[in-house]
């Protein structure tokens, strides 16, 4: 009997371990396909192409999928809309 029960649970574990990698290297592809098939957006002011790729330029931005733009400076949200400053200036 435990020559049967370890033999079944091998093939449980190695089904379970197997599904996992082959799920997670999918779904890792299908994320990398849209990313790369969503048409991009572009600076509300300058009209410049939001890169594909991209450093953060403050810790929030990535989180909240906010980007600066490389041409004019503008701050744009996810939606491709102006971002106000807020900020007032030191004078």
């Amino acid at each position: 009997m435990q020559v049967l029960f370890g033999g079944i649970m091998d093939e449980i574990i190695r089904g379970g371990i197997s599904g996992g990698v082959a799920g997670t290297v999918g779904g890792g592809l299908a994320v990398l396909l849209v990313g790369l098939l969503i048409p991009r957006k572009k600076c509300p002011d300058c009209q410049t192409l939001r890169p594909r790729f991209r450093r953060a330029a403050n810790r929030c931005q990535p989180m909240s999928g906010r980007w600066t733009c490389a041409q004019c400076g503008c701050e744009v949200d996810r939606k491709g809309r102006k971002i106000k400053n807020d900020r007032k200036a030191d004078d």
